[in-house]
């Protein structure tokens, strides 16, 4: 018997979400992308033949038609700048009549991100909702805004999809010899985009009070942004000289090592009007990796992280209470090996992604089967 076929549609791709499809065995993917800018994929991972790449709606319609999937899977729905590409998607399942599952992550309130914008928003989404055999959604945000488009909360379901989760396997506390040599430490890593809404500015006002007490700290910064020449400069500068070290984007499958020679991951991300932290997968690969985290309430950042279990969470934009969290576990070793055991239980149980695949082959295969056509 023939593998259904998903046509899985993306913009843009990096290795954390890419890396756990390659488990997919029962049915047949083909990813179609537009960008793979993140610079965590190595060039063997892009020459996968499941993935291809489109240049634009028309280029997609095309691919789409040739490939005459079974089911199909667009891009956010909530994202204004991808509706041309949602709307291709859309096209292409009404007009193959094949079923069509959406997949949100957008936590910010509609209205507030995109303010008068929104009242065009919802009479574009209500019919590609309608026509909708499912809508997958990662987080209460995504859920309200679902019913702020009208009663398609019934199509609705909340699961890991897409943000799979982590290898536990590979994500794991147990030490290889791949970790680097930071020092003395204590070692405070960061991981992600260097960006306002990241809160990496909040992390450098906090680092002095930590330093201060432990004087021969690390900080350690993971990854590429426009913030990188400004963050670059202030490490020069005392009291951070010789005490930062900015290492640019490390790709997916290479991080381990690194979560593994810190003491404590440090998330401290800022809501703007457009933006919230919609799940922060470096969280739950830090928890994977037995390491306490040290996060903002922003957006998501809760629903995923266990305040008190897997590590503490602070008010966002609070540099001061950022550099208390962190004191409070560097200063007692106990407290910070309970939280990373408890949060590496916490993530078996919750974040493996080899489960959230296997799940998720079961809902495309129900969703491919003759009688979920349109």
């Amino acid at each position: 018997m023939e593998r259904p076929r998903l046509a899985m549609v993306s913009d843009e791709i990096r290795g954390d979400l890419i890396d756990p499809l390659r488990g997919v065995a029962r049915v047949e993917l083909l990813h179609f992308y537009r960008r793979a800018s993140y610079g965590d994929l190595d060039p063997d991972a892009l020459a996968d033949p499941s993935l291809r790449r489109y240049r634009g709606p028309a280029d997609l319609l095309r691919a789409l038609a040739q490939a005459r999937p079974d089911l199909l899977q667009g891009v956010d729905p909530f994202a204004l700048r991808l509706m041309p590409i949602l709307y291709t998607v859309f096209a292409a399942s009404r007009i193959l009549r094949r079923p069509l599952l959406l997949v949100t992550l957008e936590n910010r309130p509609t209205e507030i991100k995109y303010g008068r914008g929104a009242r065009l928003l919802r009479p574009l989404l209500r019919p590609v909702f309608r026509w909708a055999r499912r809508i997958v959604v990662l987080n209460e945000g995504a859920r309200a805004n679902v019913r702020w488009v009208g009663p398609f909360e019934g199509k609705a379901e909340r699961r890991m999809y897409g943000t799979w989760g982590v290898d536990p396997e590979r994500f794991t506390p147990e030490r290889d010899g791949r970790e680097p040599d930071f020092g003395p430490g204590p070692v405070l890593l960061f991981v992600g985009r260097l960006v306002e809404e990241k809160g990496v500015r909040d992390l450098m006002q906090a680092f002095p009070r930590v330093r201060a007490r432990f004087p021969q700290a690390c900080l350690v910064l993971i990854g590429g942004g426009p913030l990188r020449a400004e963050l670059e400069a202030f490490s020069r500068r005392p009291p951070w000289a010789g005490a930062v070290r900015m290492l640019g984007p490390v790709r997916h499958r290479e991080l381990p090592p690194y979560f593994r020679a810190a003491d404590l991951v440090i998330s401290p991300s800022r809501t703007t009007r457009k933006w919230a932290e919609q799940v922060g997968m470096v969280n739950l690969q830090a928890m994977a990796c037995g390491v306490p985290v040290i996060a903002t309430r922003s957006g998501a950042i809760p629903e995923y992280v266990p305040d008190g279990v897997a590590g503490r969470l602070v008010p966002e934009g609070d540099p001061e209470a950022l550099a208390e969290a962190i004191l409070s576990l560097l200063e007692d070793g106990a407290l910070r090996q309970r939280l990373g055991r408890q949060g590496r239980i916490y993530a078996l149980a919750h974040y493996d992604a080899r489960q959230h695949v296997a799940a998720a082959e079961a809902l495309w295969l129900a969703l491919a089967s003759p009688e979920a056509m349109p």
